[in-house]
């Protein structure tokens, strides 16, 4: 009899012990990440942030299902800084991909017109322009904490030595255009007829279920290459609305051709989601939505408004971007914050949210976000909880298209720093600074530095230790410059 009663304790007691280890397991379990980048996505391109023209039902379910922020931006007003800043966590004086391009070397009159020279872009011999290897990538840091990862699409840091494989990446590869897309390293097998958002969903999905038949956790980076240039809409989503919205004098015809892109986005969007809850993995998995920078110019910059500035300019048009974070269970549906958030952030963001230690003596400029995420706070109160730092800095180097007649550049090398609200540009070429306040005039209608002189030292100040923190690069003088 008591041969028995033992048995049943010792039962009961391995049931408990087995119960109490899932419960451990389960509460332990690393999440995965699905991170969806889009490419020149304005501010004012999906429905959910507030454009009746957009079609985006499947970003729109996602907005509502989690945590959106009114106040997002990209570290650069174009794509290969924004992106090394993403993936390397850095402001651009320390990863150094300063620029897409230098196409001021190739235009005389630009460089003739510059006083100054721009730092150099990063560069590696064999592999052009891009983000050197000895910087440890948000995929590094989760491959250390047991991650798979993967990464199809538009990568735009580098290529052979630089390229995907070699940054953290257990598999993937460079998707570049839409129809007739390049791969690189190219890829022999590859159907490229196909539409690339398909083809890099496709890819990612089966990265997905492998994960998951290994009982891996997964970080999938999916850059897609919408709706980036060249204007390659879906035959099918053309004429949609090409019908939909024939005889409106306020669309153009290059606004057409993008509404019908950010359809396909959306599809891609949907399918990866779908994919998610097929397989059991939605409440498993953080899915976040954002741009590499603002839109690009259009017949009436209606992926913008109604802020000024498109990509490749550093008002607030150039480097708004939506942002969207979903985590079923963790994260409230339908919440917001106003707090100004940029590309840096993610970086940590990701390492909070999945228990992974910061990589050992590197820099990251950027703030973990989880606390915001969180806060689970009633309607109307999720701006009660505010990030850390004092200020968001941007540095612009990109010289181009020196107009003679006007006496000014398309573009050029300006330092921007944002402060409670103060947005201030400093113009390395003239030495003029201007300032505008975003809280009562988000568009920047009214420059006010005359008016606030406090504010404009203050932030003049905060700048020069920015520089001095980052080991930021001095103006050098231009031998080629004719005045």
């Amino acid at each position: 009899m008591r041969n028995g009663v033992l048995i049943i304790i010792l039962v009961a007691l391995f049931h408990s012990c087995s119960a109490q280890q899932t419960q451990s397991t389960i509460a332990t379990k690393q999440p995965n990440i699905l991170f969806i980048l889009a490419d020149d996505l304005g501010i004012n391109a999906l429905h959910c942030y507030g454009n009746p023209l957009v079609e985006s039902p499947n970003i729109d379910t996602l907005f509502s299902e989690g945590m959106h922020f009114t106040n997002g931006y990209s570290n650069d007003p174009t794509c290969a800084p924004s992106r090394a800043s993403i993936i390397s966590g850095r402001y651009a004086p320390r990863h150094k991909v300063y620029r897409v391009a230098d196409r001021y070397k190739t235009d005389k009159k630009t460089l003739e017109a510059m006083k100054f020279l721009p730092p150099e872009i990063n560069k590696v011999k064999g592999s052009g322009a891009g983000l050197n290897l000895e910087k440890i990538t948000i995929a590094e840091a989760l491959k250390a904490n047991g991650y798979a990862t993967s990464a199809y699409g538009k990568w735009h840091l580098g290529k052979n030595e630089l390229q995907i494989q070699n940054q953290g990446f257990d598999e993937g590869y460079e998707v570049t255009g839409h129809y007739n897309f390049k791969t690189s390293p190219t890829q022999l097998e590859v159907d490229n007829s196909l539409y690339s958002a398909d083809h890099i969903t496709v890819k990612t999905i089966d990265f997905i279920k492998k994960s998951k038949e290994t009982n891996t956790p997964f970080f999938a980076y999916v850059p897609y290459y919408l709706v980036h240039k060249p204007l390659e809409p879906k035959p099918e989503y053309l004429k949609h609305f090409k019908e939909k919205l024939k005889g409106n004098p306020d669309v153009g015809k290059d606004e057409i051709k993008v509404l019908a892109m950010i359809k396909s986005l959306d599809e891609s969007v949907g399918q990866l989601l779908q994919a998610l809850k097929d397989l059991g993995l939605e409440e498993d998995t953080i899915v976040v939505f954002t741009s590499d920078n603002g839109h690009y110019k259009t017949e009436s910059n209606i992926f913008n408004q109604p802020y000024r500035g498109v990509k490749g300019e550093t008002l607030e048009g150039g480097i708004r971007v939506p942002y969207i974070f979903k985590w079923k269970g963790k994260i409230k549906p339908n919440s917001v914050s106003t707090e100004p958030i940029i590309h840096v952030d993610l970086y940590p963001t990701f390492l909070g949210l999945t228990d992974t230690k910061r990589p050992e003596n590197y820099m990251l400029d950027g703030e973990d976000l989880s606390p915001i995420l969180f806060a689970n706070l009633p309607d109307g109160q999720a701006g009660a909880i505010k990030t850390k730092r004092d200020a968001l800095i941007w540095q612009y180097t990109n010289y181009a298209r020196y107009n003679e007649k006007r006496g000014d550049f398309a573009s050029e090398w300006v330092n921007v720093i944002q402060v409670d609200g103060y947005k201030m540009t400093e113009v390395v070429e003239s030495g003029e600074y201007f300032l505008y306040n975003l809280n009562e005039d988000p568009y920047e209608t009214t420059e006010i530095s005359a008016q606030e002189l406090a504010v404009l030292r203050r932030l003049k100040a905060r700048l020069e230790r920015w520089k001095i923190e980052t080991v930021s690069e001095e103006p050098r003088r231009n031998p080629d410059f004719k005045g």
